[in-house]
């Protein structure tokens, strides 16, 4: 769900990926003609990007619009779910957030990378043309769960109209309400950002959750999937812990390729951080310690360190081994900002 692919089908668009790279390091270039580090694609553009696209954070493709149109139309999905597209021709003049924009961060990365080879950046998304609110794009940015993305063209079409849209939040959010949103309920429409998403003050009501917990993870390489997802499962609906609440998974380093892992953060729509053996030694704290983890990993504790690492997360949950696995759970009282 991290990787970024950068697809070329012509010399130059191969020689562009190259320059591109140097904006994302860890991008997988690939194209019909060879250049540095691209490798040549082999597969047809269907479905290569059929076997990529649930993997993906962006493909980048250097190449007609129609091209990548008619490779990703048959894998969209949802708002919250579909990787970033973004189309650049291939003598760099114009770069084009296709899918995604908000959300998936297309528009971001596309203004990153036109300003990067001076190029015009397309953009097409009417609150971004008309210098409005975009709740969707703030919710990202704020590590908030949609619950309903419905709700993003509700409220959206309200603030192009000049509609004003309530906002209510039981939580701290710092800066100036921005134009459109008002602090009460007294309209038709609202956003309200509150522990209990039962509470709907508006006839037409978008609901923001918190992301305040984190999972640390740790594995016996090889463990199965379907007992960590029972381990999470259970252990979430002890401590009454809603998984859309979830910001990340973290781990050391070494269980960066953990299969089960990778499995779980993509079903959770979440990241998956990974923290070096040292960075975990060097977190100071009270943890559950194992020797024969420490003869595998070179740390005494993974789950529970690997969460005081994320922005030192309170552990609320301590050290549970369970068929292969171990799991700690941190919070991290949510705030935001405009």
């Amino acid at each position: 769900m991290d990787k970024i692919y950068i697809i070329s089908f012509t010399q130059k668009g191969a020689e562009l990926s190259t320059i591109l790279q140097k904006i994302y390091p860890d991008a997988e270039l690939y194209g019909k003609y060879s250049a540095k580090n691209v490798k040549i694609l082999k597969k047809d553009i269907k479905s290569f990007t059929a076997d990529i696209f649930n993997e993906s954070r962006a493909v980048i493709f250097i190449s007609a619009l129609g091209i990548a149109v008619r490779a990703v139309a048959p894998l969209i999905a949802a708002k919250n779910k579909d990787a970033a597209v973004i189309v650049i021709d291939d003598t760099g003049k114009y770069v084009i957030p296709v899918l995604s924009g908000h959300i998936g961060g297309a528009n971001e990365m596309a203004l990153e990378i036109a300003e990067y080879i001076n190029a015009e950046p397309v953009i097409t998304t009417a609150t971004d043309r008309n210098n409005k609110f975009a709740v969707d794009v703030w919710a990202e940015k704020n590590n908030l769960y949609i619950d309903d993305i419905t709700m993003i063209k509700e409220v959206s079409s309200r603030i192009l109209r000049n509609e004003n849209v309530g906002f209510i939040t039981d939580y701290e959010v710092k800066g100036t309400l921005p134009d459109g949103l008002v602090p009460d309920v007294q309209h038709e429409c609202g956003i309200v950002i509150a522990d209990n998403i039962e509470i709907q003050p508006f006839p037409y009501t978008m609901q923001l959750i918190p992301k305040e917990y984190v999972l640390g993870i740790g594995a016996r390489k090889g463990a199965e999937y379907s007992y960590l997802k029972n381990l999470v499962e259970r252990v979430l609906k002890e401590n009454n812990i809603d998984k859309r609440k979830i910001i990340s998974i973290v781990s050391i380093d070494i269980k960066k390729d953990e299969k089960a892992i990778n499995m779980l953060a993509k079903e959770l729509n979440v990241p998956f951080i990974t923290y070096s053996k040292t960075e975990l030694a060097n977190i100071q704290g009270d943890f559950t310690s194992s020797n024969f983890v420490k003869s595998i990993t070179g740390v005494d504790n993974v789950c529970e360190r690997a969460v005081k690492c994320f922005n030192d997360s309170k552990i609320i949950v301590k050290k549970i081994c369970e068929n292969g696995f171990t799991l700690s759970i941190g919070f991290i009282k949510w705030h935001g900002g405009f």
